[in-house]
């Protein structure tokens, strides 16, 4: 008998007194590159470093929500990261507001994604993206405004800002942003979009805002917004800067970042973190 025949016979010998063990490996290799993440049996919520922008998920079971998806593409990785790869519906898409760096990555989840519904407030603004949404998904579109609410298993989220009667048509886009509060499982969440100083004082009567556990600070961290009266009221213990590295605006600004430390808030920047995920 030849050398390589005892070889291959000794191969054989091995492979069939492995042979489960070399089926559950195999099973557990299929399982972590084939079929990814698991869904998500507890409520989360990540933030996606998705560049100079927003984009949220807020999900639990496979129920997703999807605030805002940045400038591009990225949003579209992020997702695929968090998501089993055979959930394809996105329950709920919310559109702060129509700027290109929050809107551009919901028309690209729009094309890979069945959405059942699109969130938005019905602001005037003239950007093509924005037109093209009102146009080719009409009939997914929901106006909202404060007073509207999203509940699911331990997911309670509630817009609280613009209140109805405010203005369709605003000098500042910034501040027609749909304002969100949530609360899992006992901790509350304050999703500012890019709302600035001016909405910060209309909410300060909200008696629910005290003691945030996580703020996600309006207008990406700039100094327009996470004003000492709103910090102050909210007392926030950690906010999200959604910003992209080496950004032209400066953000996060430093008077914002002196306003967090002032008031004893950790913060967290998504260029530095890369996607940011709490667990509930």
């Amino acid at each position: 008998m030849s050398s390589t025949t005892i070889i291959l016979k000794q191969i054989l010998n091995f492979l069939w007194r492995n042979l489960l063990l070399i089926i559950f490996l195999m099973a557990g290799l299929f399982s972590v590159v084939v079929l990814g993440k698991d869904i998500a049996k507890q409520p989360e919520i990540v933030f996606f470093d998705v560049g100079q922008g927003d984009g949220i998920l807020i999900q639990q079971d496979n129920f997703q929500i999807v605030i805002d998806g940045g400038a591009d593409d990225t949003v579209i990785y992020s997702l695929s990261k968090h998501l089993p790869w055979y959930d394809k519906t996105i329950e709920r898409l919310i559109l702060t507001h129509p700027h290109q760096d929050h809107l551009e990555g919901l028309l690209l989840i729009l094309k890979k994604y069945e959405v059942k519904e699109i969130w938005y407030f019905p602001v005037e603004y003239e950007y093509v993206g924005y037109e093209y949404l009102l146009k080719e998904y009409e009939t997914l579109l929901r106006p909202k405004k404060a007073g509207d609410y999203i509940k699911y298993r331990d997911i309670y989220g509630a817009v609280i800002f613009p209140f109805d009667g405010d203005p369709h048509l605003v000098p500042n886009v910034n501040n027609a942003s749909l304002v969100m509060f949530f609360e899992i499982k006992g901790y509350k969440i304050l999703l500012m979009g890019d709302a600035e100083v001016e909405v910060e004082k209309k909410l300060l009567e909200y008696g629910f805002l005290h003691n945030i556990d996580i703020l996600k600070a309006g207008h990406h961290c700039s100094k327009t917004a996470s004003s000492k009266e709103l910090l102050s009221f909210t007392r926030p213990s950690l906010s999200v800067c959604s910003c992209g590295i080496l950004n032209k605006f400066g953000h996060p600004h430093y008077e914002t970042v002196e306003n967090f430390r002032n008031f004893n808030v950790q913060y967290l920047v998504t260029y530095e973190e890369g996607d940011i995920k709490f667990l509930f």
